[in-house]
């Protein structure tokens, strides 16, 4: 029997040991922890990784894996070695939750949907409190599953990962199964957690009751996972939010402060406000009840690919990429983030020159298809297409997708990104601005975003009415001037900038009800008009200083007459205009 084989054996033979029980619970006391040098201390605590340990000793195979009771160790372990993948294998390790942490079990087969393994300190029913040795069924693409480590049996890696196709001491199978288990028992899938968007929960955790009532329904709705983040917060904190099921007020936002003080013990800033997505990861891991999307609201600040570029690039010799200009709107820029992305994921490095779609790229890109995504046909081999391009940015955390031209700014902070010009002021945003920078540099990104040159007229300007409209902070919302009403089709909203009101410093809102027309940010626009000179690429919060400017330029170039190069913006706008007294401006 090979190695991985008699690995299995040994612990497909513990299938159905308990741990000890005492004062009605099970208590980790087991047989595996004194039986494992070195391990000893780790008696009656969680024993997944010990168990793991116990296995290999037994097997006589300690050099194949490292000898901890911490399944983050043994993550690290098999990363340093280079042999840890995203694929499972015959004989490797699956490790769950962030980073691989929380769990860990030993794969005895796997097929194209699930990978079935044996796991010490789990249980039957899927909750938190393991009692024993089972046989389980783990579908391979719950966000639950982190990755594999892979031990270098003499006999080689049976893997499910087209990267090591090929490889010395690897055999690639789509599917595969250990015969040292025969015919297991069927177990029942372990059923995926729901997954929770963490923008949005920004989105309803900074709208009025009316509006996320009135939200269309569908994925678009945050209903669900507002109400997955109540039903979270009753059970970590042992008591409900007394807002209605699925509608993030104020008490959910109170209780939502409280876990973060309480159970994270966060102080400060970062204990109130809008959710955060590490707080929101917490939130779901101690519930046991959702994962946070990835790519929710980080996602956001990844750069965009165009489809377009990628397809020209990909029916286009290697000679006119070559001649394609340098520069961030050029196809080569679009196609190295592709073959970046497939090399992420495929753990394997793409043969032709980077940024240039050649014979080893679309190779490499139909394997994805065929061997990730399970196309067939003609959906697996050609030019790439829009979904399969979606997933691979998806999947590998570097890019985003959208067909059309590239947009001409990246969102420096915000809630979300709208790709059109003009948007709803419904659209807008409230959220505190935290991401950084230099007024000078929020004008610079600003003018690039609007299109038009960071020229000396408009920095000074800028500068100057920055400086007068909002003491250069970019969070400053205006309380008591004539535009603070909500007008009719309007309703209040939670607003998270600095309430300033006649007299007095600005006070931080956490979140409180503000009337929606108040002018808000860096320049002192109200929502009406910042959604009405929205620059498409920005960001939608009216609190992001470049967004706000960007829209800035476009109402002064199309309500003022302000020049592209802005030579003529003190002249037309005294506010902008250092040399003359303040003077409010309008937009």
């Amino acid at each position: 029997m090979n190695q991985a084989d008699t690995l299995i054996g040994i612990e497909k033979a513990e299938a159905g040991y308990r741990e000890g029980y005492s004062n009605g619970h099970y208590n980790n006391h087991q047989k595996f922890s004194p039986a494992v040098p070195g391990l000893e201390w780790s008696q009656n605590q969680a024993w997944c990784e010990t168990f793991q340990s116990w296995a290999f000793q037994q097997a006589q195979e300690k050099s194949l894996a490292p000898v901890t009771a911490s399944c983050a160790t043994a993550v690290n372990w098999y990363k340093s070695q280079g042999t840890f993948s995203y694929y499972p294998a015959i004989g490797a390790l699956a490790f769950f939750g962030p980073g691989g942490g929380s769990h860990v079990g030993l794969v005895y087969k796997y097929d194209a949907d699930n990978a079935y393994t044996i796991e010490g300190n789990t249980n039957a029913n899927g909750s938190a409190e393991g009692n024993g040795v089972y046989l389980k069924t783990r579908p391979r693409r719950d966000g639950y599953l982190y990755g594999y480590g892979l031990p270098a049996f003499t006999e080689g890696v049976v893997t499910a990962d087209p990267g090591l196709k090929g490889k010395a001491g690897f055999t690639y199978m789509a599917t595969a199964s250990s015969s040292a288990v025969g015919s297991p028992p069927t177990t029942p899938v372990e059923a995926a957690l729901p997954w929770v968007s963490s923008n949005q929960l920004i989105w309803a955790a900074a709208h009025s009751v009316a509006e996320e009532k009135v939200a269309e329904a569908g994925n678009s709705n945050p209903a669900d996972d507002v109400a997955l983040v109540q039903d979270a917060l009753e059970k970590v904190m042992g008591v409900a939010p007394g807002d209605p099921h699925g509608v993030f007020e104020a008490e959910t936002q109170q209780l939502y402060d409280r876990f973060r003080k309480e159970k994270l013990g966060y102080s400060g800033a970062e204990a109130t406000g809008l959710p955060g997505t590490q707080s929101l990861v917490e939130l779901g891991k101690r519930s046991e009840l959702f994962n946070v999307r990835a790519g929710s609201t980080p996602a956001l600040a990844l750069p965009w690919i165009d489809m377009n570029q990628v397809v020209w690039a990909a029916t286009h010799s290697a000679q006119e990429q070559e001649a394609q200009p340098a520069g961030s709107a050029s196809a080569k820029a679009d196609v190295a983030l592709v073959q970046e992305g497939l090399e992420k994921v495929m753990h394997t490095v793409v043969a032709d020159p980077t940024g240039i779609f050649e014979q080893a790229t679309q190779s490499l890109y139909d394997e994805f298809r065929r061997t990730v995504l399970h196309f067939t046909g003609g959906d697996a081999t050609g030019t790439p297409g829009e979904a399969s391009l979606k997933e691979l940015g998806q999947r590998s955390g570097l890019f985003q997708v959208r067909v059309g031209s590239t947009p001409t700014g990246s969102p420096t902070s915000g809630t979300s990104v709208s790709l059109s010009g003009k948007i709803d002021p419904k659209e807008v945003t409230f959220n505190r601005y935290v991401s950084g920078g230099t007024l000078e540099e929020w004008i610079t990104q600003g003018c690039s975003a609007a299109g038009v040159p960071a020229t000396s007229s408009w920095i000074s300007g800028f500068k100057t009415a920055a400086v007068r409209e909002a003491s250069g902070n970019p969070n400053v919302c205006n309380l008591w001037d004539s535009n603070a009403k909500t007008p009719h089709g309007f309703s209040e909203v939670h607003d998270f900038g600095d309430g300033q009101q006649r007299t007095g410093p600005p006070q931080k809102m956490n979140g409180t009800l503000a009337p929606f027309q108040c002018s808000r940010g860096i320049v002192q626009l109200i929502p009406q008009s910042f959604a009405s000179q929205h620059v498409p690429g920005t960001s939608v919060n009216i609190y992001d200083p470049v967004a706000s400017i960007a829209a800035a330029i476009g109402c002064l170039r199309n309500n003022h007459g302000v020049a592209a190069d802005g030579s003529n913006l003190a002249s037309k706008v005294q506010q902008f205009d250092p040399n003359r007294p303040r003077k409010g401006w309008a937009c």
